[in-house]
């Protein structure tokens, strides 16, 4: 009265599943790690050339700023 649901992998396959499972999960925290810090560098460089593009005006003493009415 064996049950047929219960079915083992053989074992080349079931090793080969267990040497190879290791590295696909190093492999998928090394890629989210690598993605995070390539966002985190994109999103510092953007800061950077943000800066770059928009220099300090230097407000002149003798003119007020206008006030414009919408």
């Amino acid at each position: 009265m064996s049950d047929g649901n219960n079915q083992q992998l053989p074992f080349p396959l079931a090793c080969l599943v267990g040497i190879l499972a290791p590295p696909v999960v190093m492999g998928q925290l090394v890629g989210n790690m690598l993605m995070d810090m390539l966002e985190n560098m994109g999103k510092d460089s953007e800061e950077i050339f943000r800066a770059q593009r928009l220099p300090l005006l230097k407000e002149n003493p003798r003119h007020p700023p206008q006030k414009t009415e919408a």
